[in-house]
């Protein structure tokens, strides 16, 4: 069995990260004849199955702050081989350091760096000038040192390789496969505990400006023109908070409270996975609106679900291909806003509990083809046999 060291993220800032180790180990553990054991480097402790389950390893401590402080420099100018983490790895019979930080291209144990998008190059304006020097930073560090790089999109990889052309060799794509949320038993009482008693529509995204909330706010907006019926009713969940630009949240809500739609958007903020996961379900269609991704696990969720996706038309949305998505203008209010009137005049539950079925017998294969590329790509850096 080949050790693998992952470095989990495990903040209610990047729930995300979180979600994409949680889909690769459970489709890790259900791969037959499995040759990797992932190894978390520190605690298990508040992490969700399965990863509270893998064995860990401390994070090695120097001798010192100092100590370790100069170690790190002295591995960045000259010695570029890991210093003592690389050191501390090798002791524990870790054979590949996996989406985590680079160790150096000398380093006994590789490192393959993931990097799950390029936002920062599409959307500069959202960042803060120190974010963006140490997301450049890390780039080139990725570039020089790492002896794989990891994408979660083709998408994603030319846009590396558009600025690092020379890393074209050691690149790879892992395209995610999100696991079906589980279904609660008595899905009825989670909407009559969220006050949800009609259709509605879910956007199961943070509350980041990227996300693009606001053309959903415009849509609705549109539809609230018809004299003859009410605008649909949307349900937000997700973090509010979006530590770049703290302000967002507020001002989207008093555009809602201005035109007079606070009760037909709706924001439940970060509520238990179980309760997300029958809004999904229930939902007549899920949103993402976004203005960047790099791969979505809120459409990787509806595609293991079989639900229907209105999805801004990103080259990287294209890529995901959801069997029953359906592509707007993520500038375009007026198009969401009819493709939203057209969905909920569509919207059929035998079509629904059809399309469920087909997505959860061919989950288990989506599952195996992902753990499949993922241990191909440990093979390939750790230079072990392939099946």
């Amino acid at each position: 069995m080949i050790r693998v060291a992952w470095m989990v993220p495990n903040t209610p800032g990047w729930i995300g990260g979180l979600n994409y180790f949680v889909n690769l180990g459970t489709a890790l553990m259900q791969l037959p004849e499995r040759r990797i054991q992932p190894v978390l480097l520190g605690s298990t402790e508040g992490l969700p199955e399965p990863l509270a389950s893998f064995p860990a390893v401390p994070y090695p401590v120097p001798g010192s702050r100092l100590l370790g402080r100069l170690w790190r420099e002295l591995d960045q100018r000259l010695l570029h081989d890991g210093h003592y983490l690389a050191r501390h790895l090798q002791r524990q019979g870790i054979r590949l350091l996996s989406h985590g930080v680079v160790l150096g291209r000398r380093s006994p144990v590789p490192a393959a760096c993931w990097l799950p998008d390029f936002q920062h190059h599409h959307l500069p304006h959202l960042f803060a000038a120190e974010d963006l020097k140490r997301r450049l930073d890390t780039e080139a560090a990725v570039a020089e040192h790492a002896q794989a790089i990891i994408f979660s999109s083709e998408d994603a990889r030319q846009d590396y390789l558009k600025m690092h052309p020379q890393t074209a060799s050691k690149t790879q794509v892992l395209r995610f496969v999100a696991h079906a949320p589980p279904a609660p038993a008595d899905p009825a009482a989670v909407l009559a505990a969220h006050g949800i008693r009609e259709p509605f529509f879910h956007v199961p995204n943070q509350l980041w400006a990227h996300k693009n909330h606001a053309v959903v706010v415009e849509a609705l907006t549109l539809l609230a023109r018809d004299d003859h019926r009410p605008p649909p009713l949307v349900i937000s969940t997700g973090s509010v908070q979006d530590y770049r630009n703290p302000e967002f949240f507020d001002s989207l809500t008093q555009r809602l409270e201005a035109a007079g739609l606070s009760e037909r958007f709706r924001f439940l903020g970060l509520i238990p996975y179980p309760d997300v996961a029958v809004l999904m379900r229930q939902a007549v269609a899920l949103i993402n609106p976004s203005l960047f991704e790099g791969w979505s696990t809120t459409v990787e969720e509806a595609k293991s679900l079989g639900k229907r996706l209105l999805l801004s038309n990103l080259n990287v949305h294209r890529e995901q291909a959801p069997e029953r998505g359906v592509f707007f203008d993520p500038h375009s209010p007026a198009e969401l806003a009819a493709l939203m009137r057209q969905t909920l005049d569509a919207h059929s539950p035998d079509e629904e509990a059809s399309a469920q079925a087909r997505a959860a017998a061919a989950l288990p294969g989506r599952m195996q083809e992902y753990a499949l590329a993922y241990e191909e790509i440990v093979l390939r850096v750790t230079g072990a046999s392939p099946r």
